[in-house]
């Protein structure tokens, strides 16, 4: 089964970043055509997030799910298209910034989807989301009660004054934790196969990427002779 992706956007960015980020994926083995998904109305990104993959759900497929702030690696279609899920795994992330080690052998990195900060991963940058956590987010609800109560939301309401508006890692992570069934677990994969690249935070203005580096970045590892450990 191909897998879909889909190009989170806001009106801010560059459409030749967001053609870029396309190009990778149009007409290449083990993907459909990628789709597109702006938050033309400014409603922030949980809402972005929960909008772009109710359209890549439609096809009942695997969603790449990808933010508009990248660099893709040559190597991260053919890289994703092996992808197998492990059992239990609803996500596996290609763009670590805090859950693995630098330096970290090649591999797949299973942890909590609430993270080692017990608030949620870090950042949705580029997403590999099994088709049954997809149907997941379309029928449960991203701002309900459940959610708003736990101690993530609130501390980030209250840290940045935007009602939980742009928490959509928080929240998508959330949603896994107490709805993901079977499917609860998050994994990274080593090396990071995408590049976050955004120098200024379209949800958090002023905010610079300090902790939001990439880790792992495989042309880095190339740079240096990291490989696989045995």
């Amino acid at each position: 089964m191909a897998i879909q992706p889909v190009i989170l956007t806001t009106p801010h960015r560059t459409s030749e970043r967001v053609d870029a980020i396309r190009s990778a994926f149009l007409d290449t083995d083990g993907f459909d055509q990628p789709l597109v998904y702006c938050d033309d109305r400014g409603e922030g990104a949980a809402i972005a997030t929960r909008e772009a993959l109710a359209l890549a759900g439609e096809t009942g497929q695997h969603v790449l799910f990808l933010e508009d702030d990248l660099l893709v690696d040559p190597e991260a279609p053919a890289t994703i298209a092996a992808a197998e899920f492990p059992a239990g795994v609803a996500v596996i992330s290609f763009c670590d910034m805090r859950e693995v080690p630098e330096f970290a052998p090649e591999g797949v990195y299973r942890c909590s989807p609430l993270g080692s900060d017990g608030r949620g991963w870090w950042g949705n940058q580029a997403l590999l989301i099994h088709r049954d956590t997809v149907a997941m987010c379309s029928r449960e609800d991203w701002f309900g009660a459940d959610l708003e109560s736990t101690r993530g939301i609130r501390v980030h309401k209250a840290t940045y004054d935007d009602d939980g508006r742009n928490c959509s890692d928080i929240r998508l992570a959330l949603l896994i934790h107490l709805h993901g069934g079977e499917r609860r677990d998050y994994a990274v994969h080593v090396p990071s196969v995408f590049k976050h690249v955004g120098v200024t935070s379209v949800c958090f203005p002023g905010r610079g990427m300090g902790e939001r580096e990439t880790r792992n970045w495989i042309a880095d590892r190339r740079r240096y002779g990291i490989g696989a450990i045995s």
